[in-house]
């Protein structure tokens, strides 16, 4: 009689047959799925009816608003992904406003003066990194909306046709530009990263990293950062056929924060020995405003205004309106101003301040883009200068002008001081005169260059020379004082200093 083995090693070596079944079932599936071409088709567009009531966006006559979107996606949720929603939302907004989008070439012309031939509100729309949805989602709701958009590759990371991966192929890169649609510009081929630097984290391209525990030399940066300029332009040559011109830095940063005082200023000069003509910084969303890029603004430094998933339609709105540049006005008490109960109260011809129980107290121009406000005279009737009470007036404040800073004047009863704040440094006494003024009296303030004049009431003037980074800006009123106090500024007025 033959034996048989237990049932219970029976019922193991058929569980063990099932098992390795699955896994080479499983193993098979997997080997299917990763052979097969990877090329997702483009989604339907997504488009929204505009609203009947469009925004009445402000001209800026020879400027172009430059937006900077990364991927938009209903199924990536990161900050710089758009919805779909969001994103038609966006697109019919700016159309029904009567945008029009423009090429890079429009971009050179306006730049050498060709301004006059964009359309009423030129836009130039930039995506950055080179994300699939460009391809898969982005194009399809251009060409509903007919505009054209740049494209800023990240070279390293386009993929060969049929490979899985976030970012396009290079098939979808040639098809991109074959529509029409697209240009392409570089946004480096492998420095899109941060990297450990001494002492911290930074981005690669604009800073000096660590090599063997050590920061390089300047001299090996030009050449890691040159090397990599050159790669990405092989790429363009190689899947396109030609180089390309236009430059974004990763993460809009130029070099401001660079651990290298010197790379700023070299970066521009490895860029044109790359074959760059122009370059652009911008992508986070705005804290405060972002100028339109005009025949004013440096080639090499080209605002583009960020938008993130959280830009609803009336943020992305709001920001296109600070991009334009208010005219100086005649009448201060005409533009906007921050009414802050207690501390500013602002009335036709009239300003007055007053410290408020937590010592504070100032009048403060309220989303209003003074970065033309260059050379001007300020003139106001002060009323309220007495012992330990002065009036003080800031000019060419940069909260409205893209910078940190002002020239601030300050007029007690018997002495009048002129000091400048630039960026976060230290405030810094530039003039202290003994001057006695009266309790009320014309004031008036001429900033020409780097130069300051101060006339004050009945007294000779004063004046100083300033930081010549503080070269556009507003005004502020504010006083020092006891709490309660308060100074009158009467008929405040501006003219441009020819």
């Amino acid at each position: 009689m033959t034996d048989r083995p237990p049932l219970g090693r029976r019922l193991l070596g058929l569980l063990t047959g099932l098992v390795a079944v699955a896994a080479l079932l499983a193993a098979g599936i997997s080997w299917v799925t990763l052979s097969r071409p990877f090329d997702p088709p483009q989604l339907a567009a997504l488009t929204v009816d505009a609203s009947s009531d469009p925004p009445n966006l402000p001209r800026y006559p020879g400027a172009i608003t430059v937006l900077t979107y990364h991927g938009v996606s209903d199924t990536d949720a990161s900050a710089t992904t758009l919805s779909r929603r969001t994103f038609a939302e966006h697109l019919a907004t700016l159309a029904a406003a009567g945008y029009r989008t423009v090429r890079l070439s429009e971009v050179r012309d306006a730049l050498a003066g060709g301004a006059d031939r964009l359309p009423e509100r030129p836009l130039l729309l930039t995506f950055d990194d080179g994300s699939l949805t460009t391809w898969t989602t982005v194009d399809p709701v251009l060409r509903a909306y007919g505009f054209t958009a740049v494209a800023f590759l990240t070279t390293g990371r386009i993929v060969a046709p049929g490979t899985p991966s976030a970012f396009l192929s290079t098939r979808q890169v040639r098809d991109m530009a074959d529509s029409g649609r697209w240009e392409f510009g570089s946004h480096t081929d492998a420095l899109h990263d941060w990297v450990p630097v001494a002492g911290d984290i930074q981005p690669a391209l604009t800073n000096q990293i660590l090599v063997d525990g050590r920061p390089e030399t300047l001299d090996r940066w030009r050449r890691r950062v040159g090397a990599d300029l050159e790669r990405s332009q092989r790429f363009f040559l190689r899947v396109l056929g030609h180089r390309v011109d236009a430059f974004a830095y990763p993460y809009g940063e130029a070099g401001r924060l660079s651990n290298s005082p010197e790379i700023a200023r070299e970066l521009p000069v490895l860029l044109e020995r790359a074959g760059f003509s122009l370059a652009f910084t911008g992508e986070n969303v705005p804290g405060g405003h972002v100028n339109a890029a005009s025949g004013a603004s440096p080639r090499w430094l080209l605002p583009r205004i960020g938008v993130r998933r959280s830009t609803s339609v009336d943020g992305l709105v709001t920001m296109i309106h600070r991009s334009v540049p208010t005219a100086v006005p005649r009448d201060l008490t005409a533009v906007p101003w921050l009414g802050v109960p207690g501390r500013c109260a602002v009335q036709p011809a009239r300003i007055q301040v007053a410290v408020d129980s937590e010592g504070a107290g100032e009048c403060r121009l309220d989303e209003v883009n003074t970065s033309q406000w260059r050379d001007y005279t300020l003139s106001v009737e002060v009323d309220g200068i007495r012992p330990g009470v002065s009036a003080v007036v800031s000019v060419r404040d940069g909260a409205g002008a893209g910078h940190r800073g002002a020239v601030e004047v300050l007029i007690g009863r018997r002495e009048l001081t002129i000091r400048q704040q630039v960026g976060d440094g230290p405030t810094a006494t530039l003039v202290r005169a003994s001057r006695r003024t009266p309790a009320r009296g014309l004031l008036r303030i001429e900033v020409r260059q780097d130069r300051i004049t101060v006339h004050p009431p009945g007294a000779p003037p004063v004046t100083a020379a300033f930081d010549n980074r503080l070269h556009e800006g507003g005004v502020v009123f504010s006083l020092t004082g006891p709490a309660g106090t308060t100074i009158g500024y009467h008929a405040p007025t501006l003219a441009p200093s020819s």
